[in-house]
């Protein structure tokens, strides 16, 4: 009960906030009509650039609602008052990425919307399937690295990194044109990035190659890391402002 009436305030809180939400979810469509068509030649690359474009999605989600949302929170008297209810803070991490998911499945379903009508998309419902289940495990450690720029930085620097970090991954991660394409320099950096493990990973399940377990433990091992050290963040926040 605890948990679902956070996740409604959260929600609630995100959704009276138009110039959030609305950008939140419209941004990743506008840029797709922009930049994705042009490379949508083929019903291929048009699958490809729609797979890239729901990542970016929750790319955005994660970086600017936990991102920037979270370093702004902790400087509201609302979170003051949050953090002496008797709530545990993973209710409340919980309840928040709930909230991410629903504005990342309405921002994916315009944008597939939009893909229709713009290019020639079209592939088997397993591909469908697994392209969606690739982005949504994407969330996680990009959520982990949103709570680590809300915890660790103020509420002026939180805007700016997220900005920068944001554009960085989305270029070095391939959402933006096909890994294949990219130069040599480039190629050898975003592998370190959790942007093209998940992009391979939707990727693949657009073109029906099988699935290899490493995406996944990379993507996991990223996860923990990125909890860790927003753990931590919390952990200095909470000692430096409640004790």
């Amino acid at each position: 009960m605890i948990l679902y009436q956070y996740f409604k305030t959260c929600l609630l809180g995100l959704i009276r906030t138009p110039s959030y939400s609305l950008v939140t979810i419209l941004v990743p469509s506008v840029i797709f009509v922009i930049v994705g068509v042009t490379f949508s030649d083929s019903r291929q690359e048009a699958n490809f650039a729609l797979g890239s474009f729901c990542i970016f999605s929750s790319l955005g989600v994660a970086f600017f609602q936990f991102g920037v949302g979270i370093a702004n929170d902790r400087e509201s008297p609302w979170e003051q008052y949050a953090r002496v209810l008797p709530v545990h803070p993973l209710s409340r991490l919980f309840a928040t990425i709930l909230a991410s998911l629903v504005f990342v499945s309405v921002s994916i379903c315009i944008l597939i919307v939009v893909a229709f009508l713009t290019t020639d998309i079209g592939m088997p419902t397993n591909s469908w399937f697994k392209m969606l289940f690739g982005v949504f495990v994407g969330v996680f450690p990009l959520a982990a690295m949103g709570l680590t720029i809300g915890y660790w930085c103020s509420p002026k620097g939180a805007l700016p990194i997220a900005n920068l970090l944001y554009i960085i991954l989305a270029f070095l991660g391939g959402i933006f044109f096909h890994p294949s394409l990219m130069p040599e320099f480039m190629n050898s950096i975003s592998i370190f990035t959790p942007v093209r493990h998940i992009v391979n990973l939707t990727q693949a399940g657009i073109s029906g190659d099988p699935w290899t377990t490493e995406p996944f433990l990379i993507l996991l091992a990223y996860t923990i890391l990125f909890l860790i050290l927003a753990a931590v963040g919390y952990r200095r926040d909470e000692a430096k402002k409640y004790r």
